[in-house]
C-alpha cells in the first residue's frame, strides 16, 4: 500500500473511530439521563442515535467529508445541550476546544489526499464561538437541571478524560506527521531520487568531516578514525550520450540505475554516490583494496547484459582513483581522482587509473 493510500484509509479509520466513539457516549448519556431523570438529554440522545448511527453508513460508503461535518456538528449541538441543562460544572465545553486539533488534522487529511477543502478558519471560530456563548449563556440562565454532586463528579470525569484522549491522539499523529516529514526532506536533501544513491551534497558533508577529522556522522555509516589507505574514485559511464541518443533517456535513466545497484553490491565498505550526470563517486570508508573492489566492479558492468526495450547492449565504465593524502584539501583530492579519470578516457577507456 503506497503513502497515499494508506492516509486515505488512515481518514477512514479516524471517521469511523469518531462515529463509534460518538455512539459510546451515546450510550453513556442515555444511562446518565435515565438515572438523574433528565428527559431533555434522553430526547436529544435518541436523535444522536439515529444521526449518529446514519452516519456510520456514511463512512462506510466512504463520505468521509459528509461524515466529518455531521461529526463536529452533533459534538457542538449536544455540548451545547449539556451546558444549557447541566450548566458548566461538568465540564461539556471542553469538547469545543477538544475539537480544535481534530479539525486541524482531518483538515490536513482531506486538503491532501481526497483534495476537498475543509473550511478549516469557519469551523474554529466557530468551535470557539460556542465555548464563549455557552459561558455566556451559563453567566445568566441557571441550568434545567438540578442534579446531585455524584452526577457532576461523573461527567467531569468522562467529558475530561473523553476530551484529553481526543486531544492525545491528535497531537500524537501531529508529532508523527511532523517527525515523517523531516526525515523525508533529510533523505531527499541527501539521496539522489533516480539512483537512491548518496548525492554530492551528502559526499562533501562526509569529506568536510574527515578533513576535520570529527568522529560524528549524519548516519553513523562511517568512521572518521584511521584515514590511512583511504582512496576515492571517479567512475564514470563511457559514451553514455550514444545511449541517450540511440535508445532515449528512458533508458539512460535505466543505466544509471542498474549501474548504481552494480556499484553498491560490489564496493562494500564504501560509500557511493551520484555525482552528476553520468558520473559516480565512490569513497572507501575503511582501509581496503581500491584496485582490486574498482576492477570487480568495471568486470562486472563490462560483462553485464543490460536489456531495455527489447534492446540488449554492453555499457563499460572508466574510474580514477586517488589516495587520501592529509596535507591535501578535499577539492584537490577529488581533482586527482579526476584527473586519472580523464587519463583513462583518453588512452581507450573501460579500465581503471590508480
Amino acid at each position: 500500500m503506497n503513502e497515499s493510500n494508506k492516509n486515505i484509509s488512515l481518514i477512514g479509520n479516524l471517521t469511523l473511530f469518531f462515529g463509534v466513539f460518538l455512539l459510546f457516549t451515546d450510550v453513556f448519556f442515555l444511562i446518565m439521563g435515565i438515572i438523574y431523570d433528565m428527559p431533555v438529554i434522553r430526547y436529544v440522545i435518541y436523535v444522536k442515535l439515529v444521526i449518529n448511527t446514519t452516519n456510520i453508513f456514511l463512512i462506510l460508503k466512504k463520505r468521509y467529508l459528509i461524515s466529518t461535518m455531521i461529526i463536529y456538528t452533533v459534538i457542538l449541538g449536544f455540548m451545547i445541550t449539556g451546558v444549557v441543562c447541566m450548566g458548566i460544572k461538568p465540564a461539556f465545553q471542553l469538547y469545543a476546544v477538544g475539537m480544535l486539533p481534530c479539525i486541524s488534522y482531518f483538515g490536513y487529511l482531506h486538503k491532501r489526499m481526497l483534495k476537498t477543502e475543509l473550511t478549516f478558519m469557519p469551523l474554529i471560530a466557530v468551535h470557539v464561538a460556542c465555548y464563549i456563548a455557552v459561558y455566556v449563556y451559563a453567566r445568566f440562565h441557571e441550568p434545567i437541571y438540578e442534579v446531585p454532586q455524584s452526577a457532576i463528579d461523573i461527567h467531569i470525569i468522562f467529558n475530561s478524560v473523553a476530551t484529553f484522549s481526543i486531544v492525545i491522539m491528535f497531537v500524537y499523529l501531529f508529532h508523527n506527521i511532523a517527525i515523517s516529514s523531516e526525515e523525508k526532506l533529510e533523505r531527499m536533501a541527501l539521496r539522489d531520487n533516480l539512483t537512491g544513491l548518496y548525492n554530492r551534497h551528502y559526499l562533501l558533508s562526509v569529506l568536510d568531516l574527515m578533513q576535520t577529522e570529527s568522529s560524528e556522522s549524519t548516519e553513523n555509516e562511517w568512521s572518521t578514525e584511521n584515514t590511512e589507505g583511504r582512496w576515492i574514485a571517479l567512475l564514470d559511464i563511457d559514451d553514455f550520450k550514444k545511449v541517450n541518443d540511440t535508445y532515449g533517456h528512458n533508458c539512460g535513466d535505466y543505466i544509471l540505475h542498474e549501474i548504481a545497484i552494480l556499484a553498491q553490491k560490489t564496493c562494500k565498505g564504501c560509500i557511493v554516490c551520484r555525482w552528476g550526470g553520468e558520473e559516480f563517486i565512490i569513497l572507501s570508508t575503511q582501509k581496503n583494496s581500491g584496485t582490486e573492489i574498482l576492477e570487480t566492479l568495471r568486470k562486472k558492468i563490462a560483462d553485464e547484459k543490460f536489456r531495455f526495450g527489447g534492446c540488449e547492449m554492453r555499457i563499460t565504465v572508466t574510474v580514477g582513483v586517488s589516495l587520501y593524502d592529509e596535507n591535501q584539501t578535499n577539492d584537490i583530492w577529488i581533482s586527482k581522482a579526476d584527473e586519472k579519470l580523464y587519463f583513462g578516457k583518453s588512452n581507450g577507456k573501460n579500465q581503471v587509473v590508480v
